[in-house]
């Protein structure tokens, strides 16, 4: 099977999207962009899907990533000081992480939301 590409104008078009719209909600361009990174990975091991699946797949990891990125370094920082010591290392593994996994906690969390809502 083959992998799952991305083209260079759906790419761009993440890229852009996610940038504009992250500095619209005031988050980090370079969280952002980690995440986008991580989406792009984690996309490399799912089924192939329609492209613009994909984009919007990449545009949640990344965003996803610029809110919980920096919840969970800050949660790092609080509870393991010697993260401290690679603060910005940290923030990004954080970013890289939640970009990663967006892929499969939103679509869970979203299932899980419609099931306690009493949706089908």
């Amino acid at each position: 099977m083959a992998e799952p590409t991305i083209t260079a104008a759906g790419g761009a078009l993440a890229l852009g999207t996610v940038t504009l719209t992250g500095s619209i909600l005031g988050l980090d361009y370079d969280v952002l962009l980690v995440g986008l990174a991580g989406g792009l990975v984690a996309l490399s091991m799912v089924d192939q899907t329609s492209r613009l699946k994909m984009v919007i797949s990449v545009m949640t990891s990344a965003l996803v990533a610029g809110y919980v990125g920096p919840i969970a370094n800050a949660g790092a920082l609080e509870y393991f000081p010697w993260t401290s010591k690679s603060a910005d290392a940290m923030r990004w593994f954080c970013a890289f992480a939640a970009g990663v996994s967006a892929q499969t906690i939103v679509p869970l969390a979203l299932g899980w939301l419609k099931k306690k809502g009493g949706g089908q």
